[in-house]
C-alpha cells in the first residue's frame, strides 16, 4: 500500500506541508501506485532535480539563482511559469543541511485563499515563459501562483501583491535529520530557501507532481 505519501498528503491538509522520513525511491514507488504524474518544471528537463547553491554566473537562465545567487531566495511557487504548475513538491535531503527551507501558507488568512487581500486576487502579472508567455493573477481557481523571477507586475494591484509577499513572516523547516522529506502543497504554500552562502555543498533533491484527481 502506498501509505507514506498518502499520510503526508493527509497531514498537509491543515497547514499545507508535512515532514516525514523516506528516500526518493520510496517516494517514487508510492507516487506511481497513487498514479501521481511527475512534472518537469523546465521544458525537456527531468521531474527530479538536484538543487545546489550556485552563483549568478553559473545559474540556469531565468532561474531565481540568476538574481539571488547563493543568497536568500524569495517566496515562490515551483513551476509558476507553467500553465499548470505542479500540485505537489517533494523535497528530500539524504544527509542534513544548516540552510532551512522557509514556508508560508495561505491558512494564515483563513482556511481558504479567499481570505487574502483583494489586490492579490485581482493584480495582473505577465508570466514570462518564452513563446508561451501569458497573463495571470496570483490567485486562480482558488490556487496560488507566485514567483517574482518569472512574474512581472502589470498594474498597481500586482505591485502591491509583490510587496505583500515580500513582507510575509515564514516558518522554517530545519533539515536536522538525515533522510527527511518535505511535502509541500505547491498551490497553497509558497516556499523559499534561506541564504546558503555558508553551505556551498548543500544538496536537496526535488520531485514535482500532478495529483491523480480521479482518485481524490
Amino acid at each position: 500500500m502506498a501509505r507514506m505519501l498518502e499520510n503526508l498528503l493527509k497531514e498537509s491538509e491543515t497547514r499545507g506541508w508535512a515532514v516525514g522520513q523516506a528516500d526518493l525511491a520510496q517516494v517514487r514507488r508510492d507516487a506511481t501506485r497513487l498514479k501521481w504524474a511527475e512534472v518537469p518544471t523546465r521544458r525537456g528537463g527531468p521531474a527530479l532535480n538536484t538543487l545546489r547553491p550556485v552563483g549568478r554566473t553559473e545559474a540556469e537562465p531565468n532561474s531565481l539563482s540568476v538574481r539571488y545567487g547563493k543568497g536568500a531566495q524569495p517566496l515562490h511557487t515551483d513551476g509558476a511559469h507553467l500553465r499548470h504548475p505542479p500540485d505537489i513538491v517533494v523535497l528530500a535531503c539524504e544527509t542534513t543541511s544548516t540552510t532551512p527551507t522557509r514556508l508560508w501558507s495561505t491558512n494564515r488568512y483563513g482556511r481558504f485563499v479567499g481570505g487574502l487581500p483583494e489586490f492579490v486576487h485581482h493584480g495582473v502579472f505577465l508570466i514570462t515563459s518564452g513563446n508561451d508567455s501569458f497573463f495571470a493573477t496570483a490567485i486562480e481557481g482558488g490556487h496560488l501562483r507566485y514567483d517574482p523571477g518569472c512574474m512581472i507586475p502589470c498594474d498597481a494591484r500586482a505591485r502591491q501583491s509583490v510587496q505583500f509577499f515580500a513582507e510575509r513572516e515564514t516558518k522554517e523547516h530545519q533539515w536536522c535529520e538525515a533522510a527527511q522529506v518535505l511535502l509541500i502543497d505547491n498551490r497553497r504554500v509558497l516556499h523559499a530557501r534561506a541564504s546558503a552562502a555558508h553551505e556551498p555543498d548543500r544538496e536537496i533533491q526535488r520531485l514535482t507532481f500532478h495529483l491523480n484527481r480521479e482518485a481524490s
